[in-house]
């Protein structure tokens, strides 16, 4: 099916401060230092109008509660003090990307506020500004056009939710962001991925992009012929972009069948009806909950929906999800149709009750939904609209991205009403000069082929330290070290295969870890210690330490230890001779492993067997 793809990247930025204040860009270790409580209003945009997401979230009626941290936060994240400046190594590294992808730079950037009310930013908008638009990527499948290139603060990290109640922390919340957007010029889900990559792979080349999880994320807006502008957000895993671009193009596909089947049977949606007085008795036990508290059970019924709500619209969701998705959203916990198992709630008198309330026929489905009266009305009116917009064909929505490719309603589309001019901050004069001051960095190919040639590297090898986060280390390292090759397979494969084991590489100094690094290239820490020096690392421990504590071992203690072990074994090394080496290597290495090189310990060892066989 012909299809329409676009992806934004969102890359957070190795600054030494935040974007618009003094603090620390980084998230914080410590314990927050205190909270702030706040609702959010939305406000119409420059154009005078009320954007529809932000309308919707006004009416989610959320309270926020904010954590404040000693380094990370100030009266700016606050929302009680103006922005200062704008961070201009910031802007340099983004105007750095705007060259390298042959953008056209404004004369002036113009900060501009982006009204977000989920509560996010605690001012109930996000500062942004254009550096670069129209510019190109070229890929494997055709160019992709760059739509715009802009500079942003972060938003504040969730912490948790709880009823109505959302918790953010404002640690991370203004620091840097660069957000590059493409032309709905991709034609596969696989060129989506590469462009993912190769704009990723571009930030990183300029040596400010932060690492660590969380630092990288991708929105995909995806569209099929006869269907709507879906955005996904919350991609990073760049490894399933692919299948979840696919299992939307099947979803949009799949609502459009789902459509065609509705007109062919006249559908409809009735009005909603209070039906609270049907289970006063019920023996259903969270809807009797609801209503000790007060709460109010309503339904409607979606005429000639019968059978479809279990249709799949996409591998894993059904179309029933689609409508529990807005309950959700609105602050239930779901909802409850005819069409289900109702042996499963208990509420098989109360549904015939209904089916006749509602003159229900066999293709006829009764939606039931119940919870307290400040949200039930709300989620249950969103769901029959959904429902009736199943007529029409696809929504326009925002749409959240699980774990296993599959998506979720978030809220609907933004327009173009929610942006308006930032008053605080002046815009700022882009001279001939200061461009032309402004270097674009060494690209990352032409980086890994460097690395081929002075350092030796392979091919594979030399692109996984381009791509690794401990790049920077290597750099800064390779040329002092006799083996650079063994410091960047300690920097990539070494890592990777640890991480696999449960080792928290993410933790580790940064510090201890270019050490170590140099130490192991320059043959001063054997291989075989490499492992426990990593693991100790990551629980905290400095390297100074751990060395001080691992004693180098002396080759005469060596041939004592082996020797030791070989009269423990006399009689394997009687009978096998020297193919009792591969047993007794094991042995030696467990009591040894760290303080010597393995390959001294197999040649002493193979000397001392020789020796025990020959005075046999």
């Amino acid at each position: 099916m012909e299809m329409k793809c676009g992806i934004e990247i969102h890359n957070r930025l190795n600054t030494r401060k935040k974007l618009f204040c003094g603090c620390r860009p980084r998230m914080s270790e410590k314990d927050p230092t205190g909270t702030i409580i706040r609702r959010l209003r939305a406000v119409p945009g420059e154009q005078g109008e009320i954007d529809p997401a932000a309308m919707y979230e006004f009416f989610r009626k959320r309270e926020f509660e904010y954590m404040t941290y000693e380094d990370e936060t100030c009266l700016v994240e606050m929302d009680e003090e103006p922005p200062h400046s704008l961070n201009m190594e910031a802007l340099e590294v983004s105007l750095q990307v705007a060259k390298m992808l042959k953008a056209e730079i404004p004369d002036e950037i113009h900060v501009m506020r982006k009204t977000v009310i989920d509560g996010s930013n605690t001012s109930g908008f996000q500062r942004t500004a254009i550096v670069g638009m129209n510019g190109l990527l070229e890929t494997s499948e055709g160019p992709v056009r760059i739509s715009n290139i802009s500079l942003e603060e972060e938003s504040a990290q969730i912490l948790g939710a709880e009823g109505n109640k959302v918790t953010y922390g404002l640690d991370r919340l203004g620091i840097p962001l660069i957000e590059i957007g493409t032309e709905p010029d991709i034609k596969s889900p696989s060129q989506a991925r590469e462009v993912a990559e190769k704009l990723g792979m571009l930030i990183k080349s300029t040596g400010k992009s932060q690492t660590g999880i969380g630092r990288i994320r991708q929105d995909v807006n995806v569209s099929v012929k006869g269907g709507a502008r879906i955005e996904i957000k919350g991609l990073q895993d760049i490894r399933i972009m692919e299948r979840v671009i696919e299992l939307e193009i099947q979803r949009q596909k799949s609502l459009l069948e789902i459509r065609g089947e509705l007109k062919r049977r006249k559908a409809s949606v009735t009005g909603i009806m209070d039906v609270t007085n049907i289970f006063r008795d019920t023996r259903n036990r969270l809807i009797k909950r609801v209503m000790n508290q007060g709460g109010l059970v309503l339904a409607f019924c979606l005429k000639g929906f019968g059978g479809l709500m279990k249709r799949e619209v996409c591998e894993g969701k059904h179309f029933g999800a689609e409508l529990t998705d807005y309950a959700k959203a609105y602050g239930l916990g779901g909802l409850i149709h005819s069409d289900e198992d109702l042996k499963n709630y208990g509420i098989e008198k109360e549904m015939d009750l209904l089916r006749k309330r509602f003159n229900a026929g066999k293709d006829d489905v009764v939606v039931v939904m119940a919870g307290d009266e400040e949200h039930v009305g709300g989620a249950a009116e969103a769901v029959a609209s959904r429902a009736e917009y199943a007529l029409k064909g696809v929504p326009k929505e925002t749409r959240c991205a699980n774990p296993d490719g599959t998506t979720c309603y978030m809220r609907p589309l933004p327009g173009e009403s929610r942006m308006y001019p930032e008053t605080d901050i002046p815009p700022i004069r882009i001279t001939e000069s200061f461009l032309r001051s402004i270097k674009t960095p060494e690209p990352l190919d032409a980086k890994a082929n460097r690395f081929i040639k002075d350092f030796d590297l392979s091919q594979d090898l030399a692109n996984e330290i381009v791509k690794s986060d401990y790049l920077d280390i290597f750099e800064e390292i390779a040329p002092k070290t006799r083996e650079p090759k063994k410091v960047a397979e300690l920097l990539t494969r070494t890592l990777k295969e640890l991480k696999r084991k449960g080792i928290d590489t993410e933790s580790l100094n940064l510090e201890d870890l270019e050490s170590l690094s140099e130490m192991f290239g320059n043959h001063e820490i054997p291989r075989e210690a490499i492992p426990d020096i990593i693991t100790k690392m990551s629980k905290g421990e400095l390297l100074k330490s751990i060395l001080s504590s691992m004693k180098k071992l002396a080759r005469d203690e060596l041939e004592s230890l082996i020797d030791r072990i070989i009269q423990r074994n006399i009689d394997l090394v009687k009978r096998e001779g020297t193919n009792s080496f591969k047993k007794l290597m094991g042995d030696v290495m467990s009591e040894v492993r760290g303080r010597i090189s393995g390959s001294i310990v197999a040649d002493v060892l193979r000397e001392r067997i020789e020796k025990a066989v020959k005075n046999d």
